[in-house]
């Protein structure tokens, strides 16, 4: 019955907004993290498959959140709280490796030991 599957998933992603907007754990709202367990007590399931977790995430993607799997637990968080973070462009990984090959040049006794696997600890 994939039509049932997929109400349950809907289901399952409206009461996961709702509880973002829910006041627990000391703050009014806001993101959290929900356990493996309960996220399968919640489809009234003793598994999660993939397909339904990637369901979930779709349909949160669209109400704007993000399913973060994280192994044990899932993190449920806005999109909005990713919009203001730096962003890496070409120019800062090109710096970046630049200033990797000019430490690299500075201690070339670190980078040889490093290789080796030697070190002044292990002697």
């Amino acid at each position: 019955m994939p039509g049932s599957l997929d109400y349950s998933n809907a289901e399952v992603v409206d009461r996961l907004v709702a509880l973002y907007d829910h006041s627990f754990g000391g703050k009014p709202r806001g993101r959290y993290r929900i356990s493996m367990k309960l996220m399968c007590r919640l489809l009234n399931q003793r598994r999660l498959w993939p397909e339904q977790i990637e369901a979930i995430r779709r349909g949160l993607y669209e109400t704007g959140y993000i399913l973060v799997d994280l192994g044990t637990y899932f993190a449920v968080v806005n999109q909005r709280t990713f919009a203001s973070y730096r962003r890496l462009n070409e120019a800062s990984i090109a710096g970046f490796d630049k200033d990797q090959d000019s430490d690299a040049l500075e201690d070339p006794e670190s980078e040889n030991s490093n290789r080796t696997g030697n070190s002044d600890q292990d002697a």
